[in-house]
């Protein structure tokens, strides 16, 4: 890992709960192909709408919205909200969804592009439960890197802990389970798939 993402703040210090890596890297033929490898992977990476395709049809499906909730057809940018349909029960807080923020967006020429995100309330809600199956302090950070013939994407996830504080019994049983699950190994798979469709298509 690049220290200099640590130093940018994609990438938080990990304090408690769970945490995961995930890469996928690919070496190009020669400095042009990296150059072009690079820019198609970080294009896939800003184009959240696209992932479920990048991931395969048994994946989580993921919609960038605006904060009243309605769906956007676009790249990426700080404060943005992405919807996240996981297969199976969604939490009631949610609405049926998963949700988090897009926090910070960064990237230096020819070298990485990353976002940020965290989990939150539902937008537009006098709720304040955050409406994730993680606790608010969990962060994901989605990462293209390239360094000299390699093209590197990452999800790095830092401070997983199951969101278990929220009123409806049935989201806590939810929410406990998919933690658990994601902490385990199952987002992993999830990841893998991403990040190798980011770089490969």
């Amino acid at each position: 890992m690049d220290s200099s993402l640590t130093a940018s703040g994609l990438i938080p210090a990990q304090q408690k709960g769970g945490q995961s890596n995930t890469s996928y890297c690919r070496r190009a033929e020669d400095p042009e192909a990296a150059v072009v490898l690079y820019e198609v992977a970080r294009r896939r990476l800003l184009d959240v709408n696209q992932w479920q395709l990048l991931s395969g049809p048994l994946s989580a499906r993921f919609q960038l919205v605006n904060p009243q909730g309605e769906p956007m057809y676009r790249s990426v940018r700080e404060g943005d909200y992405i919807r996240i349909n996981l297969p199976g029960p969604g939490p009631h807080a949610g609405r049926g969804f998963d949700w988090v923020q897009v926090e910070q967006v960064s990237s230096r020429e020819q070298a990485y592009t990353g976002m940020r995100v965290r989990p939150l309330p539902l937008p537009q809600s006098a709720d304040r439960e955050t409406a994730h199956f993680f606790k608010h302090h969990a962060t994901s950070s989605f990462i293209v890197e390239k360094n000299g013939l390699e093209v590197k994407a990452s999800v790095y996830g830092r401070n997983e802990i199951p969101n278990t504080g929220v009123r409806a019994f049935l989201d806590k049983v939810r929410n406990l389970f998919t933690a658990i699950g994601a902490i385990l190994g199952m987002s992993k798979a999830q990841w893998g798939n991403l990040v190798k469709g980011i770089v490969d298509g």
